[in-house]
């Protein structure tokens, strides 16, 4: 355990260079035959060789990065943080995909990310009453039929799918695109807790010690998409950051649904999933809850 730990506070510090990334501590990584037996110094001997590091880099940036990751790893342990690496032994196969994360931090249950029946409930900040009652509602009816229930923690239509998945006594995550100390958006920090409360998971990409910016809204959008069977939509518009998690889908041959209601209200956010060739299908919402349940038994969708 320690020297996992240790292992982890290496990588925290590599995210901490300059111009070092996932793909490039991937990179390095997977050049050391024991990296969870290798020092910060080992790592970044490495970066340098790969051309990735600065053979000119200053000391006194390497001692700033593995000062930042052993104040992130005491706020962890106190706050129950937990962190995760692609590396790890119990990293679930649901994040394994392109692209995916090289270290993830997480409060609550992991193993929600190991269930079979997992789906993501998206839409917009700011929908209509009708289109907030229908992610309430598909939050709920998931939770009824044994899925997970993922989403991002965004005002509207991803509070919606959570409350309704807690309504229901089932399990949700929350993807976010801030440190889990500094939960964003701050109004729904209350559900934030709800989540853990109910044995649920918050996960983010990102510590505590980082900024939030706009591109981490999109980094979160993809695991949305990566990390569920199919996606269902609820109202959004041409310029929703929902385009980013819809494009995310495609990417990841993920199933998008939504009801014709939601259609009707959304055209222009459906058109431009048109314009960009992202496949989708709309239905009446009694046959897409079928079509859930169908699913659910036989993990493929069939339509009538």
């Amino acid at each position: 355990m320690v020297k996992m730990m240790d292992f982890h506070r290496n990588l925290m510090g590599l995210l901490q260079l300059q111009g070092i990334g996932r793909k490039k501590i991937k990179i390095i990584v997977e050049h050391i035959k024991h990296p969870e037996n290798s020092t910060f110094t080992e790592l970044i001997e490495v970066g340098k060789e790969l051309g990735f590091i600065p053979d000119t880099i200053a000391k006194d940036a390497l001692i700033k990065a593995v000062s930042t990751s052993d104040r992130i790893l005491e706020d962890n342990q106190k706050k129950d943080i937990k962190t995760l690496s692609f590396f790890d032994a119990n990293y679930p196969e649901a994040l394994v995909f392109e692209d995916s994360p090289v270290l993830l931090y997480y409060q609550g249950d992991l193993n929600l990310l190991h269930m079979e029946n997992r789906a993501a409930v998206i839409g917009s900040r700011n929908p209509s009453l009708e289109g907030f009652k229908f992610a309430v509602n598909t939050g709920e009816f998931l939770a009824k039929q044994g899925f997970a229930v993922i989403s991002g923690l965004a005002t509207g239509c991803d509070s919606g799918a959570h409350h309704g998945c807690l309504k229901a006594g089932g399990k949700t995550l929350a993807f976010l695109p801030s440190g889990l100390l500094n939960v964003y958006p701050r109004e729904n920090l209350g559900l934030a807790h709800k989540i853990l409360d109910s044995n649920g998971c918050l996960l983010s990409e990102y510590s505590h010690h980082e900024a939030i910016h706009a591109y981490k809204f999109i980094e979160r959008d993809r695991l949305q998409a990566a990390t569920s069977n199919f996606l269902i939509v609820s109202e959004f518009s041409a310029r929703s950051g929902t385009i980013h998690t819809l494009t995310f889908a495609k990417k990841y041959n993920k199933k998008i649904l939504s009801s014709r209601m939601i259609y009707e209200r959304s055209q222009g956010g459906f058109q431009e999933l048109q314009k960009k060739k992202i496949p989708y299908e709309t239905l009446e919402v009694e046959t897409l809850y079928n079509l859930i349940k169908n699913y659910k038994n036989n993990k493929s969708f069939v339509f009538l």
